[in-house]
């Protein structure tokens, strides 16, 4: 097989059934019929001679080949789309790209929400697309399948060699009750934590980052609820006698609406760093350069 052979559009729907594993699906994200893409599929198969997708029961898994071509047809996607396709200027006020951000609900109302009220009316024909942090966020960063993430610190550690950085936002954790808790405390401690209901954060059965430093301190503490998200947590104490953990900017930003009341706490806890990450890939794209710096601005904001 000679690459003059290859039509390199196909490449574009090898990657999409590549991440779908479903004719289906991939036909929806390319915007193309499904006949199509099973054309498409077929003319992969004889170009490559794989099968690619196999039937296994009522679902289609990858070949070992297959599953050997995810990464280097990402990377020539991404090679060419930002040395070739994408245009060497940006000008946010006539294009008309889309941006993804993976973020947590939390990073959504303090970060995100006020970038969008800065650039409404500046760059109308931009669309930012959220999604919430899951546990392939490391593969969409590593493959370059996403533009920006926005994670704790310490939830990524040295895990991204290949992806870049930028500090965003920093915050602590502060204790949170309902302002008709039975306790009069303003402080969280210990004893308090082990005598009430606690609601804690966990998402795909994942703890907060917080509830190791706190099993460290030795705070027992009865778990009776759980939530998937940090803007839902403080809504959720009202007419009990629930304790949280929560950011304090978050915490204090929704206090009034919520009805609750903001705990020092006694034991020591690390602040919350969230960082910005993004394969290093973009870091010279002009319209990526564009957003961090949108970002960086709105995190400046609210540092001060």
């Amino acid at each position: 097989m000679k690459l003059g052979q290859v039509d390199l559009n196909l490449l574009v729907v090898l990657d999409a059934l590549l991440r779908e594993k479903n004719v289906t699906r991939a036909a929806e994200r390319l915007h193309l019929s499904q006949p199509a893409t099973s054309t498409a599929l077929a003319r992969l198969r004889k170009v490559l001679g794989d099968q690619l997708l196999t039937k296994h029961g009522r679902h289609l898994e990858l070949t070992p080949r297959a599953q050997a071509l995810i990464d280097p047809v990402r990377e020539v996607l991404a090679t060419i789309e930002q040395t070739i396709v994408r245009p060497p200027v940006f000008d946010p006020a006539t294009d008309t790209r889309r941006f993804t951000v993976i973020a947590s609900d939390y990073v959504g109302v303090m970060l995100l929400r006020p970038l969008l009220g800065r650039l409404a009316g500046v760059a109308a024909g931009l669309r930012l697309d959220a999604t919430p942090v899951d546990s392939s966020y490391l593969t969409a960063l590593q493959r370059d399948e996403l533009d920006i993430a926005v994670l704790p610190d310490r939830l990524v550690g040295d895990g991204l060699p290949e992806c870049s950085r930028l500090r965003v936002l920093t915050d602590r954790f502060v204790g949170a009750v309902w302002n008709g808790h039975p306790t009069r405390k303003d402080r969280l401690d210990a004893e308090l934590l082990a005598s009430s209901p606690y609601l804690m954060y966990s998402v795909e059965g994942r703890r907060s980052i917080i509830e190791d430093e706190l099993d460290a301190a030795g705070c027992e503490r009865p778990v009776v609820a759980t939530a998937s998200g940090f803007m839902t947590m403080p809504f959720m104490l009202a007419d009990t006698e629930l304790v949280a953990v929560l950011p304090e900017r978050l915490a204090r930003r929704v206090a009034g609406a919520a009805d609750i009341r903001i705990l020092e706490p006694e034991m020591p806890l690390q602040p919350l760093h969230q960082s910005a990450y993004w394969h290093s890939r973009r870091d010279r794209d002009p319209g990526h350069v564009w957003l961090r710096q949108e970002l960086l601005a709105v995190a400046a904001d609210i540092s001060h």
